[in-house]
Order: structure tokens, then C-alpha cells, then sequence
């Protein structure tokens, strides 16, 4: 078994059909792997390949009792899935199936409840997150109109002619350090 389990790995990784998306032959290699896969890795319809490879003129007899093998592991299969369909079974009572439905609704109604209580405490977290931007803004607003105002009130005292020698004398002193950085870095 351990020897098909690898062989087949080996095999899927080579003939997978994502590792090269351009050859349209991979996927139908890749069928055929698991389906001898599937057939391989079964001890009852391994025996039955087995016995077909080996008495291939038995006249169908390996075949069909590989048919009927088949047939069995589908309706296995069948049966299986069955039980998804009818999810509480048929062996549960009237009174657990009320208190199932019971508990149901209960975990729905947490679940509601959990909603709303995240929604509100959201609600109330941008609100409060709404106020403190706001009050930040407006200490920033009140802070840029009084620079504003300060300095209207300059140029009006002060006029506009000594109001560009200030500017002029400020531009010096600023090209002036700007020239006193740039030959210190020279050096």
C-alpha cells in the first residue's frame, strides 16, 4: 500500500493539471491516475485487478465480480451521504427534536443580540471619535485665525513699505545662514 500511496503522489504531482496549464492532455492523465488510484488502493478491488491481469480470458467472470464490487461501494457510498440528508436521524424523539429547535433559536438569538450590541458600541465609538476630531480641528482653526490675525494686524500697524523691509531684512538673514551652512559644509 505504501508503495502505491507514493507512486501515486509521485505520479499527481507530475500530471496535475496546474503544473502546466498550457498541455490540455494533463487533466485527462490526471482522471485516469486516480481512477487506477481508486481502484489500486482497495484491497477487495485491487484483488479483483489483480485476477483480471492475470486470467484476462476468464471469460468476464473478473470483470463482473469487479462490477458487483463496485456497485457495493456506491450504494457504501449512498449511504453514506444519506446521513447528511436526514440530519437528526430517525431515532430522536419528538421531545428532542423541540429541545434542539429550542436551542436553535436560542443561538440565533444571542447571535442577533451580539449584532446589535456591536453595532451600537460602533455607533457610539465614531461618535466619540467623531467629537474628538472635531474639537482638534477646531483647536487647530483657532490657532491658524489668530496667526492670521496677528499678522494682519502687523502689516496694518507697521505698513506696507516697513512691512517689505521686514521681509527683505528676514530674506537676507535667511540667505545669509543658508550661505554660512553651505561653506561650513564645504570645508
Amino acid at each position: 500500500m505504501d508503495e502505491i500511496k507514493n507512486a501515486f503522489f509521485d505520479k499527481s504531482k507530475k500530471l496535475h493539471p496546474d503544473s502546466d496549464p498550457s498541455n490540455p492532455t494533463l487533466h485527462g492523465q490526471f482522471v485516469e491516475l486516480n481512477e487506477a488510484y481508486r481502484v489500486l488502493s482497495k484491497d477487495l478491488s485491487r484483488k479483483e485487478y489483480d485476477v483480471k491481469i492475470r486470467h484476462p480470458y476468464s471469460g468476464g467472470q473478473a470483470f463482473r465480480s469487479y462490477l458487483q464490487s463496485h456497485q457495493l461501494q456506491s450504494q457504501e457510498s449512498m449511504r453514506y451521504w444519506e446521513q447528511f440528508r436526514q440530519p437528526y436521524g430517525q431515532e430522536i424523539t419528538p421531545e428532542e427534536k423541540q429541545r434542539r429547535r429550542k436551542r436553535e433559536f436560542r443561538l440565533v438569538g444571542y447571535c442577533v443580540i451580539g449584532m446589535v450590541l456591536s453595532i451600537g458600541v460602533h455607533v457610539v465609538f465614531f461618535r466619540k471619535l467623531e467629537d474628538v476630531h472635531n474639537n482638534f480641528m477646531d483647536k487647530k482653526d483657532k490657532a491658524i485665525a489668530e496667526i492670521y490675525n496677528e499678522s494682519k494686524e502687523r502689516a496694518r500697524a507697521n505698513g506696507f513699505k516697513k512691512q517689505t523691509e521686514i521681509l527683505r531684512q528676514k530674506r537676507a538673514e535667511f540667505l545669509e545662514k543658508y550661505k554660512l551652512r553651505s561653506d561650513g559644509e564645504d570645508k
